[in-house]
C-alpha cells in the first residue's frame, strides 16, 4: 500500500496545499494553495466534450457524482448560489486537460467544519480521469467509458456501477469500495487501508489488491492474473466462467480454504478447470472460498 500511509496523514489537505494550519478560538483552517489559481474561474460551468481529454478534479468534502455524456456537458455543485466566489470550485481549461479544484487558491479552508458540497460532472467517452477526494463518496449510476481511472480517496467510499475502461488505480484510506461490472483493458489495482472492496463481475488483464483490513469479494469474468495481499479479511472469488478455471497459489498463516468447485490439489496449489486464471492470494487472518 504505497500511498495509504500519506492519505491517512494528510487528510483534508489529500488534494494540493501548503501553508500553516491556523488556530483561532475553537475552530482551525488551512490555506489552500494550488498553481496558476489566476487562471481558473468560479462557479458552474459548461464545457465542450471534443475540447478535453483528461479530468482532474480535488475534492475536499462532499460527494462527487458521474455521469456519461457528449456535445456541450456541465460541472455542478450544490447549493453554488449561496457560496462566495471564495468558496466555490474554480476551474480551468489547461489545454486539453480539465482541472476542478473545491476553492479558490489562498482560502481559509476550515478543517472542523468544512461546508460540504456535492459535485456533478458530465464526463465524454474515453478521458482520463484522476480524483482526489479527502471525504466523500465517489458513485456513478449509470455507464462510464474511461481512458485511465486514477482515485484516491482518505475517506468516503466508492460505488461505481458500470465501467469500461483502460486501466484502473484505487487508492483508498477508509471506506467501501464497490463496483457492478467492470470491463479493463489493462490492469486494475486497489490499495485500501480499512474497508472492503467488491466488484461483482470483471475482466480485465491482470487485478492486484492490497488490503490492510477489509473483504475482497471478486466476481471474476476473464481475468489472466490475480494476486491479492490481505492482512485481515475474507476473500471469495466466484468464477463466472468456471470452465476457463484457476489454478490457485495460497500463503496463509490464518484461515481456511474452501474450494467450492471440482479441483485438483498439489500442496497448496489447487487448480481448477482449465487453470487459465492465475491466482496468488496471502493472507495472514482470513479465509479464502473460491466459487
Amino acid at each position: 500500500m504505497k500511498r495509504i500511509i500519506a492519505l491517512l496523514l494528510t487528510g483534508l489537505m489529500l488534494f494540493t496545499c501548503v501553508g500553516c494550519i491556523t488556530i483561532t478560538g475553537l475552530s482551525c483552517s488551512v490555506p489552500v494553495r494550488y498553481a496558476n489559481a489566476d487562471k481558473y474561474t468560479a462557479g458552474n460551468f459548461t464545457y465542450e466534450s471534443d475540447k478535453v481529454e483528461k479530468v482532474e478534479i480535488e475534492w475536499a468534502s462532499g460527494g462527487i457524482k458521474l455521469l456519461n455524456g457528449k456535445g456541450t456537458l456541465s460541472v455542478t455543485e450544490s447549493g453554488s448560489d449561496e457560496l462566495s466566489e471564495d468558496e466555490q470550485m474554480h476551474w480551468w481549461l489547461d489545454g486539453k486537460t480539465l482541472k476542478i479544484k473545491f476553492c479558490k487558491s489562498g482560502y481559509n479552508l476550515p478543517i472542523t467544519k468544512t461546508n460540504k458540497k456535492e459535485l456533478t460532472v458530465e464526463l465524454p467517452d474515453f478521458v482520463d480521469l484522476e480524483i482526489d477526494v479527502a471525504s466523500g463518496k465517489v458513485s456513478a449510476e449509470n455507464m462510464l467509458n474511461l481512458g485511465k481511472l486514477k482515485l484516491e480517496t482518505a475517506s468516503g467510499g466508492t460505488d461505481i456501477k458500470f465501467l469500461s475502461a483502460k486501466e484502473v488505480k484505487v487508492d483508498s484510506a477508509s471506506g467501501g469500495i464497490a463496483f457492478g461490472s467492470v470491463s479493463v483493458t489493462g490492469d486494475f489495482n486497489v490499495n485500501t487501508a480499512s474497508g472492503g472492496l467488491t466488484v461483482d463481475r470483471i475482466s480485465a488483464n491482470e487485478i492486484d489488491v492490497d488490503s490492510a483490513s477489509g473483504g475482497v469479494t471478486l466476481g471474476i469474468d476473464t481475468v489472466e492474473k490475480i494476486k491479492i495481499d490481505s492482512a485481515s479479511g475474507a476473500i471469495k472469488l466466484k468464477l463466472n466462467e468456471p470452465e476457463r478455471g484457476a489454478t490457485l497459489r495460497c500463503e496463509k498463516v490464518s484461515g481456511s480454504v474452501n474450494v467450492k468447485l471440482p479441483y485438483e490439489k498439489d500442496g497448496e496449489t489447487y487448480k481448477i478447470g482449465l487453470g487459465a486464471t492465475e491466482i496468488k492470494i496471502e493472507v495472514v487472518s482470513g479465509g479464502i472460498t473460491i466459487e
